[in-house]
């Protein structure tokens, strides 16, 4: 099902209209307490605020568009470097404060909540909460969380270990898989700004993510990794039509995608050497990966690639490739956060783990020829493709290399962090910068300073020595 926009700008004027009215006489009585921000809200009127905070705030705006410039597909050509330390508050408090918003619906409408019985929407939050707290452990490595979000009764929680939080996160999505299976007292087709309250499809949402996730784990136990990422994927994504993907940005300044918008503002990014390397490594000389026309701009007939965090100020885009604003960074376009194509990749992965070597080079193929459909490309160009150069080795010799170097392209450009992990836990693909590749956050200075329990190990120097606990080997 999809979601329309004009579905998400009345849902989000609604939202932001009962923030700004007063809620109660009793309140503007109160001197202590301010008349126009109701301390309570319905799950109806918070439910889309908070995916909009994880779809927005989390995936897309801020870690995403760092996390591009780490894992290099993109370069900065504006006048200001991008260090991770000029992101890690931003990150953190983007973080938590969508972990904030998905708890309160997650209590409200559980068993005892003020709003008890509406189960889906409960399942769909935990969900999305499952993915923010994944992506704040990806990038931090440990994080509060048994002891977060108790806000002044709680200043210092302690830190959570990542193999703890991964178990969690196993557990939780576990948890929203049966409250979807309860049914509800409420409307979420009204509500679900991404599947309108079609549970089947956020049941196979929640088993693509734990699919991710159990194969992030692939250093800690490879055997066991590609196990449990196989048998979700059984409920998971079953075709390229089920995937993650919001369609509901707007063109204008307000609600269009952060990466486009970034781009209008700033004309930050330009297509990085990396990225072009990568995709020139399957083709013969001459032939030129079909999603290249389709993704960047050339200059004169050629793709020209900035190096990493080291190119020049290119605000016009004359002297690097820059991302076609037609293609890829205009106002609507759609931001992927679980796709059929990824689920497929990770199929190939964890066969080969097993040494199932026909079924690892068929899930493989699929999934080069889905990534290359869901950018666009003609089936006539595909063929052309994967006919020539090394986009298919053949069971034989289908490598580790061919897998992630296919889902580092396909991830290209709106799911950064994803290719940031991957390259990260495999270490296949060599970055450029000569900075090197930060391998977490550092914790923002606000923890640092307030939180005795904050890791004094981990700071801006050490991010580029100190692994995540899933990508030591």
């Amino acid at each position: 099902m999809k979601f329309t926009k004009q579905k998400y700008s009345v849902l989000l004027f609604a939202f932001t209209f009962v923030l700004l009215v007063s809620c109660d006489d009793e309140i503007m009585d109160n001197i202590n307490e301010n008349k126009n921000s109701p301390t309570e809200a319905s799950i109806s009127l918070f439910l889309p605020q908070a995916t909009m905070s994880t779809i927005h705030g989390v995936a897309g705006d801020g870690a995403g568009e760092y996390a591009s410039f780490f894992v290099e597909h993109a370069t900065n050509v504006h006048l200001n470097d991008r260090e991770p330390f000029n992101i890690n508050s931003t990150v953190w408090s983007r973080v938590y404060s969508t972990l904030n918003d998905l708890d309160y619906i997650i209590k409200r409408g559980a068993d005892g909540g003020i709003e008890e019985g509406h189960y889906v929407e409960v399942g769909i939050a935990k969900i999305l909460y499952a993915y923010t707290l994944s992506i704040g452990t990806d990038l931090f490595g440990e994080i509060p969380h048994s002891e977060a979000l108790e806000g002044s009764e709680n200043r210092s929680p302690g830190f959570d270990s990542q193999q703890e939080i991964y178990t969690f996160l196993q557990n939780y999505l576990d948890e929203a898989i049966t409250d979807l299976d309860r049914g509800t007292l409420g409307n979420p087709s009204n509500t679900d700004l991404i599947f309108g309250g079609n549970t089947e499809m956020w049941k196979k949402t929640a088993y693509a993510l734990k699919a991710r996730l159990y194969n992030r784990l692939s250093n800690i136990n490879p055997q066991l990794s590609a196990e449990d990422a196989l048998n979700a994927l059984d409920n998971a994504f079953a075709s390229e039509d089920e995937n993650l993907i919001f369609d509901g940005y707007l063109s204008g300044t307000t609600n269009d995608n952060p990466w486009a918008g970034w781009q209008k503002t700033e004309q930050t990014y330009a297509i990085s050497e990396t990225i072009l390397e990568v995709m020139n490594d399957f083709t013969v000389s001459g032939f030129r990966d079909p999603r290249a026309e389709l993704w960047f701009t050339q200059i004169g007939d050629e793709y020209i690639g900035a190096p990493p965090r080291q190119a020049e100020t290119d605000l016009t885009h004359s002297m690097y490739s820059a991302p076609s604003e037609e293609n890829v960074l205009y106002d609507e376009a759609p931001q992927p956060m679980l796709t059929y194509d990824e689920m497929k990749f990770i199929e190939a992965e964890a066969q080969l783990r097993l040494g199932n070597r026909f079924e690892a080079n068929k899930a493989y193929e699929e999934a080069v020829r889905v990534a290359c459909r869901r950018a666009g490309v003609s089936e006539e160009d595909i063929n052309a493709y994967i006919s020539q150069g090394e986009v298919f080795p053949g069971a034989n010799n289908l490598e580790l290399n061919h897998i992630i170097r296919q889902k580092y392209i396909s991830f290209w450009m709106f799911q950064s962090i994803e290719a940031y992990n991957d390259v990260r836990r495999t270490g296949i693909i060599e970055m450029n910068a000569p900075q090197g590749l930060p391998l977490r956050l550092a914790y923002p200075p606000s923890e640092v300073n307030r939180n005795p329990n904050t890791p004094s190990e981990i700071d801006d120097n050490t991010i580029y020595e100190i692994p995540v606990w899933w990508a030591e080997s």
